[in-house]
Formats: C-alpha cells, sequence, structure tokens
C-alpha cells in the first residue's frame, strides 16, 4: 500500500462508505470527504449542468437553485422528480424538497435533502440528511422509502466523489521527468476562460501579479510579471487563440529568460457540458541548480493550486460573456 494511502486511512475521518439508515429518526444520513475545495463542492452540488453528471440524468432548474427555485431531477428509468430548493447558503447549507414523479409536491409524498458543507485543511466534509419518511404512510412504506434511498445517496454521492476527482485535481510533480502538472475544470465556456487567461488586466486580478505587455499579448513579445515592486520578463511562445498559451520566464532583473528558466503552457478544451478543462503543464526544472531544485519546485506546486483556483474563481465571478 502506498504510504500516502495508509497515512491518510491511519488519520481516520469520516468518509463514510455507504449511506445509513435511522429508524428512529427516520432519515439517511451520509458524510463524505474529498480534497476539493469547498466552492468547488458548493458548485457541483449546486450548479444544474453539473447536477446532472451526478445525481440523476437531468436537472433543469430555470430560474437557477437558489433559495425558494422550483425544478425537478430525472432519471431515464424512473421519470422526473419535482422539487424545490428550500435553503441555499453558499457555499455551507443546500436543501431541497423533493417528490413523486407525476405528482405536485405536498408534505405526504416528500422528503427534505439537507447538505451541509464543512471546510477542511485537505479538502472539504459533505453530509446529508434526508427527512420526512414517517409522512410518506405506514411504517412499512416508511422503512421501504429509506432503504431506497440509502442505496440511492451510496450511489449517487460515489458518482459526486468521481466528479470532483475529475473536477478538482491537486499539482502533481514529475522529479524525473522536471514538471509540474495541474489540471482544473470550469464550468464556464472555453471562450470565457481563454479571455480571462490571456487579457493582462484579468491575470493582475486572479493572478495577483501586474502584467505589463506593451501592444498586448502576441506571440514573440517579452512582457513582465511583477511582485512587490520586483519584475521578471515573460517571453510569449504560443498563443493559439481559445487552445493553447505558453510562454518562458525568467528571474527576476533579466530582461529575458536566461539559461535556468522555465516553460509554462496551458492547454483549454472543452468539456461535454459546456465547461473548459485547463492544463497548465511547468517543464524545465532540471535546468534549475541541483540546490535550488526541491524547494522551488514545491513551492511553485503549491502556487499553481492557488494560481488556477484563483482563475477558476475569477471566471466564475465575472460578467459573462
Amino acid at each position: 500500500m502506498d504510504d500516502a494511502v495508509r497515512s491518510e486511512r491511519q488519520q481516520g475521518g469520516r468518509h463514510e462508505a455507504e449511506a445509513v439508515i435511522d429508524e428512529g429518526a427516520t432519515r439517511v444520513t451520509r458524510t463524505i470527504e474529498v480534497r476539493a475545495p469547498i466552492e468547488v463542492v458548493w458548485e457541483s452540488l449546486t450548479d444544474p449542468r453539473e447536477i446532472a453528471e451526478w445525481f440523476g440524468d437531468s436537472a433543469e432548474f430555470p430560474d437557477g437553485t437558489g433559495a425558494g427555485a422550483v425544478g425537478s431531477f430525472g432519471w431515464s428509468d424512473h421519470g422526473s422528480f419535482p422539487a424545490v430548493v428550500e435553503r441555499s447558503e453558499r457555499p455551507h447549507v443546500w436543501a431541497f424538497r423533493w417528490g413523486r414523479p407525476g405528482e405536485e409536491l405536498r408534505d405526504d409524498n416528500s422528503t427534505l435533502a439537507t447538505f451541509t458543507l464543512e471546510p477542511l485543511d485537505a479538502g472539504t466534509r459533505l453530509t446529508v440528511v434526508e427527512t420526512g419518511f414517517e409522512r410518506l404512510g405506514d411504517a412499512a412504506a416508511a422503512r421501504a422509502a429509506m432503504r431506497d434511498n440509502q442505496h440511492g445517496w451510496t450511489h449517487e454521492l460515489d458518482e459526486l466523489v468521481a466528479l470532483l476527482a475529475r473536477r478538482w485535481t491537486p499539482a502533481t510533480v514529475d522529479g524525473l521527468a522536471g514538471t509540474i502538472t495541474r489540471v482544473l475544470d470550469i464550468p464556464a465556456p472555453r471562450s470565457r476562460v481563454w479571455r480571462h487567461l490571456t487579457d493582462p488586466a484579468s491575470i493582475e486580478l486572479w493572478w495577483g501579479h501586474p502584467a505589463v505587455f506593451p501592444g498586448g499579448l502576441r506571440e514573440g513579445v517579452t512582457g513582465t510579471f511583477e511582485h512587490e515592486g520586483q519584475r521578471w520578463p515573460v517571453a510569449i511562445r504560443v498563443l493559439r487563440p481559445e487552445q493553447t498559451f505558453a510562454f518562458r520566464w525568467g528571474e527576476f532583473g533579466e530582461a529575458e529568460p536566461g539559461p535556468g528558466a522555465c516553460d509554462v503552457r496551458f492547454d483549454l478544451d472543452e468539456l461535454e457540458h459546456g465547461g473548459t478543462r485547463v492544463t497548465v503543464v511547468e517543464s524545465g526544472w532540471m535546468r534549475v541548480p541541483d540546490e535550488e531544485r526541491d524547494e522551488r519546485i514545491r513551492g511553485n506546486a503549491g502556487g499553481w493550486e492557488q494560481v488556477l483556483d484563483g482563475l477558476r474563481a475569477h471566471v466564475l465571478g465575472a460578467v459573462a460573456p
């Protein structure tokens, strides 16, 4: 067993293998833990495009998923289940009431599913509690419904875990090849992601460094990034609209990237439901002196997590297009 996996298992946690029934309280619960930040989990939990990838086959909420929103969840083999959002307190609590296919929501045909999100040092804890089964009929009917939904929450939250594993990953270091890789999915059109990735004014907002490129970004131009009054050169190597953005960056005070410079490449790919997958690879670390390499590469690995999370938050908070 991998040492990291063994260490995490020894540390414990509350990631439950399956949902559990509390017959006394007539409720079904499950807690999972994931590495993704709380805002990313919130988006996958509440964005209809994301919901359709882990909870059923479709999620129709024409007015969004804020408190009071009315919509439905659909399964190809079970039909469309009406729903209304009861609570939406970003990014900590989301709750909906849902009923039976073909029926209007009533107290005697619906249950309430409440999701609670808690930030952890290494990610997010998500707990779902579904209540109200006692209103669905006699004790036998309540038990049957709880058994069905126990299986359902086990399966559906496993799907959410798998989705989040695709949506958000930590940066990885390949010491042999001298690379850092980070992949991140953003639920926004590729054109919008590209615009904010390559616009100097936007770069300053999500990366935190003033980006100066006289005449704008274009292949063959060298500009600068700045941090606390110090500048370092950034030479644009590839600028393929909405596909690839690549540059070589150097050290503080250089006019052009020197022999120890690393290369950075962003690739953008469209996702099935209209989102964008951003892959960044920083290579060339074998050119960095041995005595500096390990510390710097670890620092940049954490940096790429912060930077791409910043891009994601900026894109989602920006005004369309």
